[in-house]
C-alpha cells in the first residue's frame, strides 16, 4: 500500500485511494482469518476420526496447515495470518 503511494506520489494520493488502501487492508485480515479457520475445523475434524492411524495423525496436521498457507497466497492474502 505504501509502495504504491510512493510510486503515484504524495501530492496525488486522494481520498478514495486511501479508503481503498483500508479495505483492502481489512479484507486481507479477515480472509486469510476465514482460510484459516475452515482449514482448522477441516483438520481438526479429519483427526476426528484417525486416533487407530497414529502415523497418518501428525501428517494430516502439517499437510492442512500448509494447505491454508497455500491457499491463503494463492487469493494473495497473508499466509502467515491464516
Amino acid at each position: 500500500m505504501f509502495e504504491k503511494f510512493s510510486v503515484i506520489g504524495m501530492e496525488n494520493v486522494m481520498a478514495a485511494d486511501v479508503v481503498k488502501a483500508v479495505v483492502s487492508f481489512i479484507v486481507v485480515g479477515a480472509g486469510s482469518t476465514v482460510v484459516g479457520l475452515v482449514c482448522g475445523i477441516a483438520g481438526s475434524s479429519s483427526t476426528r476420526f484417525t486416533q487407530h492411524a497414529r502415523l497418518t495423525e501428525p501428517l494430516l496436521i502439517y499437510f492442512v496447515c500448509y494447505l491454508a498457507y497455500l491457499v491463503a497466497e494463492l487469493f494473495h492474502l497473508s499466509g502467515i495470518l491464516s
